[in-house]
């Protein structure tokens, strides 16, 4: 799934010559926390989030009075003050390619602090991915499907231990016991039981998961 699967691709946007007000009444009117700011020609310049109009003059913020400060971050004041959108907005904007994975847009915007971020084909934005979108494809998703029967089950569960958690074969053993997969063998702690048992569960056609693995210490983390 890429992120021009998921993407909404009606995005509202400000001019960086509209009002913050203006702003500030759009957001709630469409009861969005964020809008994409273009240029006369329809380039993205920045974003204005709620989290831009949170140390306004309106508010009855204090941090402007302090005449010290203003002389040494004056940007504050501005931010502060100003009527314009492109005086307190974001930039430059954190963006993605329609083509990128979801996986790694949600990674990027976890990483970035960020609720949403714009959707690009070249220089063209051509829609937004929030977190809102992230949750939903999250809720339509189903479980690998794998072919019928418990030999296939088996395999599938085994190869999922090992591609993801980095598992040994000669460590690990799976087998079907009345329709729930039995894991036996050894790992090296809490952690990886725990994700052990994960793994098997997300494979569709495993009816339980019975998780007879081992916890042992790896002897390199031993003293001596």
């Amino acid at each position: 799934m890429l992120a021009r699967d998921i993407m909404k691709k009606k995005v509202l946007s400000i001019s960086p010559d509209h009002g913050v007000r203006h702003a500030a009444r759009t957001m709630l009117q469409n009861q969005i926390s964020g809008l994409p700011v273009c240029d006369d020609r329809g380039r993205l310049v920045g974003i204005l989030s709620e989290g831009d109009l949170l140390r306004r003059a309106e508010l009855g913020s204090v941090s402007w009075r302090d005449i010290a400060a203003v002389r040494t971050k004056p940007e504050a004041f501005i931010k502060g003050h100003s009527w314009r959108v492109g005086d307190l907005m974001t930039q430059p904007v954190v963006t993605v390619d329609e083509g990128m994975p979801v996986g790694r847009v949600a990674e990027l915007m976890a990483a970035k602090g960020i609720k949403r971020t714009p959707v690009m084909r070249a220089e063209e934005m051509v829609g937004i991915v929030s977190r809102s979108d992230i949750l939903r494809a999250i809720a339509a998703s189903v479980p690998d499907v794998v072919a019928g029967g418990d030999e296939a089950v088996r395999r599938a569960v085994l190869a999922r231990l090992c591609s993801d958690l980095g598992l040994e074969k000669g460590a690990i053993d799976v087998t079907i016991e009345n329709g729930t997969v039995s894991l036996s063998g050894q790992v090296e702690s809490e952690a990886l039981w725990e994700a052990a048992r994960v793994a098997a569960e997300t494979i569709n056609g495993a009816g339980g998961v019975r998780n007879k693995l081992r916890i042992v210490a790896n002897r390199g983390d031993s003293d001596g």
